[in-house]
């Protein structure tokens, strides 16, 4: 059995229409449609870019990578954690000094890795305007985005609304999504997981053409590093 071997821990944030959304809107909505008869019968309306969600290259560039397009050796990933929850306030910024650091301490950060950036932003999550927070939130740095592209990583994902927060031209998202990698927003809390030696399963639904997409993304953690 899989949980012989593995903890598992769901970075996946629930989903309601008072959650979170860049623009403050109503980004999910669920109906019913059907009460009587044999089948309760529900209609999902929402943004393809809410809650936990997965950003495909494409968002960025018209002939990039769509999400149905990624190949799922790119979505079932080991996790390289950059653990910053303890000075990351909302004008944070992570730097090329905090991913060296981390490297120094557990190892470089593996090819074909995702990143994952723990901020402790997702303590907000069931506040919405406190996650907002005027959109004032720890993101990444340019240049932080284009250390990670030197270690070849498969993708970011930060516990934020995006990894850029301060830039208006969003230039991590066009270094990160323009060099073919994709981006994970709005995971939840991963306090967890270990620096280094855990495993993502993240998969967005398989959608053609699509630009951004809602997923599931579950963490196996290997019962020798839980603690």
């Amino acid at each position: 059995m899989i949980f012989d071997h593995f903890k598992v821990v769901d970075l996946t944030q629930p989903l309601s229409s008072s959650c979170a959304t860049w623009d403050g809107s109503c980004g999910f909505c669920l109906e019913m449609k059907q009460e009587g008869g044999l089948f309760r019968v529900q209609q999902v309306k929402m943004h393809a870019g809410v809650g936990t969600h997965m950003d495909a290259p494409s968002h960025i560039v018209s002939l990039g990578l769509s999400i149905a397009q990624i190949p799922v050796e790119r979505l079932v990933v080991s996790i390289c954690l950059i653990d910053l929850s303890s000075k990351a306030g909302e004008n944070y910024e992570i730097s090329v000094q905090d991913l060296e650091e981390n490297e120094r301490q557990y190892g470089l950060i593996t090819p074909n890795s995702l990143l994952v950036a723990f901020t402790g932003w997702s303590r907000f999550w069931m506040d919405p305007n406190a996650y907002r927070n005027s959109m004032r939130f720890p993101a990444f740095s340019a240049e932080a985005a284009e250390f990670l592209l030197t270690r070849n990583i498969a993708g970011i994902a930060i516990d934020t609304l995006s990894p850029d927060c301060k830039d208006p031209n969003f230039t991590v998202h066009k270094l990160i999504l323009g060099a073919g990698k994709y981006i994970i927003e709005n995971i939840a809390d991963c306090s967890a997981l270990p620096a280094r030696g855990s495993y993502a399963i993240a998969l967005p639904l398989r959608l053609e053409n699509g630009t951004e997409s809602a997923m599931r993304i579950i963490a196996l953690i290997p019962s020798l590093s839980v603690h």
